[in-house]
C-alpha cells in the first residue's frame, strides 16, 4: 500500500507525468475537490500525483519497505528527472501501517526503515511518511457512512 506523491502548487503532473513513464492511479489539480463526490469538501492546495509502490498490507511494513527499494532501483532515472522538475516542490514515500497499541498489551509503538531504504530515497530528494490507520478502519468507515446516509434522508423529509 506505498504510496509515492509528488506535488507542487506549480507543477504540471501531466506533463512530468508523461515524461517519467511512472504509471499514476490519481493525478489531482490545485483548487480542484479532495473528493470528487463531494466538491463541497476541501480542495487541494497543489497539483501533482500519485502511485503505487507496494500493495503489502498495511500490517506489514517489511515487505512496503522491500518493494520500494525494488521500485527506487527500478525508476531511479525518472525520479532524478522529476526531482529537478519546475515546481516539485515535495517527493514521498508514504507507508501506511496498522496502529498496534492497545493499551492492555502493547503500549509503544516502533517501526523500522532499512538503511538501503533510507539512503535510496535520501539521495532522489524523497521524503519517508508513515501514516498509522485504526487496525478496523474498514468498519469505522462504513459505520460513518451508514451514519450519514441515515442522517442525509432525515434531512430530506
Amino acid at each position: 500500500m506505498c504510496v509515492l506523491r509528488v506535488s507542487g502548487k506549480e507543477f504540471d503532473a501531466e506533463k512530468y507525468l508523461a515524461l517519467s513513464g511512472l504509471p499514476a492511479y490519481e493525478v489531482f489539480r490545485r483548487g480542484e475537490p479532495r473528493s470528487k463526490s463531494h466538491p463541497e469538501w476541501k480542495k487541494h492546495e497543489d497539483s501533482g500525483f500519485k502511485v503505487d509502490v507496494s500493495h503489502g498490507s498495511r500490517a506489514n511494513l517489511v515487505e512496503q519497505a522491500r518493494d520500494a527499494i525494488a521500485f527506487l532501483k527500478t525508476h531511479e532515472h525518472a525520479l532524478t528527472v522529476l526531482r529537478s522538475a519546475p515546481g516539485v516542490e515535495d517527493m514521498r514515500l508514504d507507508f501506511p501501517v496498522d496502529l498496534r497499541i492497545d493499551r492492555k498489551k502493547v503500549f509503544a509503538q516502533f517501526d523500522y526503515f532499512p538503511p538501503e531504504l533510507v539512503s535510496r530515497a535520501g539521495t532522489l530528494g524523497l521524503g519517508l511518511e508513515i501514516s498509522i490507520y485504526p487496525p478496523d478502519l474498514e468498519q469505522l468507515v462504513k459505520a460513518w457512512r451508514v451514519k450519514r446516509l441515515s442522517k442525509k434522508r432525515r434531512t430530506r423529509r
